[in-house]
């Protein structure tokens, strides 16, 4: 069951939750997304693979998301 989570497509997740893609960049074959969902006021770190498959989705605090945006 867990593998089939993993295998949604990155297009479904944001049709699920409505948020904005504030934050993207890629390295190699990952890629790592922040979206921020503005009626809950969260931000999510997603990581995706070469072929859209979503292998990491995690919550994170406000602090956290503007951290990762502005490590270089």
């Amino acid at each position: 069951m867990k593998e089939k989570w993993r295998k949604i497509k990155l297009e479904l997740h944001n049709f699920k939750t409505n948020a904005r893609k504030i934050f993207r960049r890629g390295y190699e074959d990952l890629t790592m997304l922040i979206y921020y969902h503005d009626l809950k006021n969260q931000f999510q770190l997603l990581i995706v693979n070469a072929n859209n498959s979503l292998l990491l989705e995690k919550e994170i605090t406000r602090a956290e998301a503007f951290r990762i945006i502005n490590t270089r």
